[in-house]
């Protein structure tokens, strides 16, 4: 199956050996001319070998599960739930979509059929999306309750809870929709609260905090100061993140030399960053989706267009009532959401 899947990687790698090759002849030895390979016609090739990625990985799940599921619900769906600590088992070649609750890989593989990618040992399962089990697999269950659609055999014994992580918010209850991203941002030191015992999940997220947080993800690189923006002061709690980010290139202020630290972030712009940011950590930006399923689309700015659609192809973004809001300010638990989507992200990369 790994091979299979792997097959549209490793045509890319070739073409990308193509065009680089074609870098080492002058122009006048060239057939195509530089600019078209790696334009218009790199464009398309990519695109063809995603579609075909996506046709193989479509393949192999519908493959295996009429061969997994042979005798063992003959590839129809069945509603199961399970709650907090159960663990949830199956052979090779079964499936199921997610539907409710948070949940994560103990062990084997299991196959995103929605992206076309493992999930990875302590990897969390997405609402929505389509799994098959690659190998004998199993899940547990990390929220008080979950549900999803089971196609073949599989088994849910209950286990240990996964106790909830003590969380120093007063702001912050389990059960709310935010509960876990909150709990990662904090336990991974990206997010602090906002003082008094508060994490402030409705309060805007500021472009202080949206650097200074990327910068913690990084891992904190060390800073040497420049006036890289007229408005970012030395020594203060934004100086790092907001200087570090403006040195790689990821943020490029508000025009005449201002940052503009505390005005509120948009979604827009937390895509653009955070897009900038992958791309100097060298990952594959190219998985994206079409924006004109959704009713604003056309509000996205032209300067953003290319990483919204980035990050609503990867889920980092999902979208509201069927709208993306992309001048809207985002709340630092809808930015605790899409740190903690990123993050799974590119620890998959």
């Amino acid at each position: 199956m790994k091979k299979r899947m792997l097959m549209g990687a490793l045509a890319l790698v070739i073409l990308a050996g193509i065009v680089t090759l074609s870098g080492a002849s002058s122009q006048s030895q060239m057939l195509v001319s530089r600019s078209y390979l790696t334009g218009i016609y790199w464009s398309d090739l990519k695109a063809t070998v995603f579609s075909e990625v996506q046709k193989n990985t479509t393949y192999l799940y519908n493959d295996a599960v009429s061969r997994a599921g042979e005798g063992a619900g003959g590839g129809s769906f069945t509603a199961e739930k399970g709650v907090n600590g159960d663990v949830v088992t199956a052979p090779v070649g079964c499936g199921l979509i997610w539907t409710a609750g948070t949940g994560t890989v103990r062990s084997g593989i299991l196959v995103d059929a929605t992206e076309g990618k493992e999930v990875a040992s302590g990897g969390a399962l997405t609402v929505g999306h389509r799994y098959l089990a690659g190998t004998d697999v199993a899940l547990v269950v990390t929220s008080a309750s979950a549900q999803w659609m089971a196609e073949g055999v599989w088994t849910v014994t209950a286990g240990d809870p996964v106790q909830p992580v003590d969380l120093p918010f007063t702001d912050v209850i389990q059960g709310q929709w935010y509960y876990d991203d909150v709990a990662y941002v904090y336990q991974n030191g990206l997010f602090s609260g906002v003082g008094s015992g508060r994490f402030g999940p409705y309060s805007k997220m500021q472009r202080g905090m949206m650097t200074t947080v990327l910068h913690r993800l990084a891992g904190k690189p060390s800073v040497s100061y420049s006036a890289v923006f007229q408005d970012v002061a030395a020594g203060q709690w934004y100086t790092d993140g907001a200087i570090w980010a403006g040195q790689m290139g990821i943020v490029t202020g508000k025009g005449n030399g201002r940052f503009d630290l505390f005005s509120n972030v948009t979604r827009q712009e937390i895509a653009t960053i955070l897009y900038r940011y992958a791309e100097k950590m060298g990952c594959d930006m190219s998985q994206t989706a079409s924006l004109s399923g959704f009713t604003d689309s056309a509000s996205v700015a032209s300067w953003s267009r290319q990483a919204v659609s980035w990050a609503v192809g990867v889920g980092i973004i999902r979208g509201n009532n069927g709208a993306l809001q992309p001048t809207g300010d985002a709340t630092r638990a809808e930015v605790a959401a899409m740190f903690h989507r990123f993050a799974s992200w590119i620890q998959q990369r």
